[in-house]
């Protein structure tokens, strides 16, 4: 009895030990170093080299049998793996490390394609072995969508930055240099028939390095598009009586495609009508391009209109004898533009390529007043005067900075001009490029246009006779020196005055 007691104590003894073994860390370490089959051939070689003889010896065999089962049952439960920590938040584990950089390697690579090359990022990202059950280890395998999310990118990018605001990223020097080329080029327009000498922005631009999130990268037609289009400032605007969506745009110096573009749904057939509120957005590119160069552009030459009066015209009726034609020429000339817009031009080289033909207009003796025709050659807009006598310097047409919509009648500053038939003033007012100007409206479609001037004798709503004078000569607005911009507008187009003029 006392020595089976002695042997039931130092078996408790042993297995209390087992025990307290397997709860210790480090004989999992030790057990991951063998594999299930190699456990097994070590117990059944132990088992059999076992003396059952000493209780001694029992005990111990007792306790190495449980130690290398458990051992067994521990690797046949479990997986050895890696666990990927970002910011310590564990994201999911993977078989090895090396499966684990690789993974974090792709996910980076994916954040980078924007830009064409890799992300980094400043993320603490450590790889932890573990030691975890089978079904856990499926449950949390590491997924490249979690990891995606997980890890906060950047990209050494390079940063257009405007009188000291970084306004755009794009990936590389390059790109942004390439942009910055393009945006030049979209306003200087080179070509065979325009040399630029010299390109400069009149802002401050200078490229700078950044760390920034590869979606804050823009790629170099996005930054283009992004620069050209800068900032639109919106207001509203009322539309006030005889308003179209043309006049609006006059007074604002906008395009009516603008204002369409800024009001969804309207159309130029939309009716609009006293009261009503539209916005109005003008985009303000955000670099200024100031270039020089030499231009070879054609422009019109526009025909002469003669009237002569004949008794074979029955009275207050008129017969095209001759119709007009419009001459070219082409002229060479010096530049300095403004985000292509011309500030300075001097003439170079002009070549007549195709003459004018005058018309010539035969007229009853007896004339009647005014009268709207709405075609060029087959009627006319009678009883119009001149508004000013002077020197035509510019007629109606294209010219090197896109169209002229009137003639320009050279004057000098406080000097008279006159209505060119009776009508209604329906604008009065300080209007963009047109600095201080004048419509009125003569009916039947017809209105016409004075602008530049210094001074305004007539308000809104005022009737005028022909010949009264209206206002005085100036040079207000986007204006090189004194003169009267003068425009004869039919149906809301504008048509060249001199036809129209005796």
């Amino acid at each position: 009895m006392i020595e089976k007691d002695g042997l039931k104590q130092r078996m408790s003894v042993f297995f209390n030990k087992a025990k307290n073994i397997l709860n210790k860390v480090k004989i999992k370490e030790h057990i991951n170093k063998v594999t299930e089959a190699k456990l097994l051939t070590r117990l059944v070689s132990f088992l059999k080299n076992i003396s059952w003889k000493s209780p001694k010896t029992i005990g111990i065999s007792a306790l190495s049998v449980i130690i290398l089962g458990a051992g067994i049952f521990y690797l046949s439960t479990t997986v050895s793996a890696v666990g990927i920590t970002v910011n310590g938040k564990n994201i999911g584990y993977a078989q090895n490390k090396t499966e684990a950089e690789q993974i974090v390697q792709e996910v980076l690579q994916k954040h980078g394609e924007v830009s064409g090359q890799v992300a980094h990022t400043n993320d603490k990202i450590e790889y932890e072995k573990a030691r975890i059950k089978k079904d856990e280890y499926a449950a949390n395998k590491i997924s490249f969508a979690l990891l995606l999310n997980a890890i906060i990118p950047y990209i050494n990018a390079c940063g257009i930055q405007i009188e000291g605001q970084t306004v755009v990223y794009l990936a590389n020097t390059e790109q942004a240099d390439l942009v910055l080329t393009k945006y030049k080029e979209y306003f200087t327009k080179p070509g065979e028939k325009n040399i630029v000498d010299s390109a400069e922005f009149e802002e401050e631009v200078t490229k700078v390095a950044g760390k920034v999130h590869p979606s804050d990268i823009k790629s170099v037609d996005e930054a283009l598009d992004f620069l050209l289009k800068g900032d639109a400032a919106e207001t509203e605007y009322t539309i006030q009586k005889d308003d179209s969506f043309w006049l609006i745009a006059r007074k604002h110096d906008m395009l009516v495609d603008e204002i369409l573009a800024a009001n969804p749904g309207f159309t130029e057939d939309t009716i609009i009508q006293p009261g009503q509120t539209i916005k109005l957005a003008k985009i303000e590119p955000f670099l200024t391009v100031i270039s020089k160069g030499t231009k070879v552009v054609k422009e019109v030459i526009p025909f002469d209109v003669q009237t002569v009066t004949s008794t074979k015209v029955a009275a207050g009726k008129s017969v095209v004898q001759q119709a007009g034609k419009d001459g070219e020429k082409e002229v060479t000339y010096k530049y300095v533009e403004k985000n292509g817009k011309t500030l300075e031009k001097t003439v170079v080289k002009e070549e007549v390529l195709a003459k004018p033909v005058k018309q010539i207009i035969a007229k009853g003796p007896a004339v009647k007043p005014v009268y709207v025709g709405t075609s060029r050659g087959s009627g006319a807009v009678y009883g119009l005067q001149w508004p000013l006598s002077g020197r035509i310097t510019s007629y109606y047409g294209y010219r090197s900075r896109g169209f002229h919509t009137g003639i320009d009648i050279d004057g000098v500053t406080g000097q008279p001009y006159y209505a060119a038939t009776a009508g209604k003033v329906v604008l009065a007012g300080y209007v963009g490029n047109y600095g201080y100007c004048i419509i009125v409206d003569h009916g039947n479609g017809v209105a016409t246009r004075y602008a530049h001037s210094s001074k305004l004798l007539v308000s809104v709503g005022d009737q005028v006779k022909k010949g009264q004078n209206i206002g005085l000569v100036g040079s207000t607005g986007k204006s090189t020196g004194s003169h009267l911009h003068f425009e004869v507008i039919v149906n809301g187009s504008t048509v060249n005055p001199l036809n129209y003029l005796p």
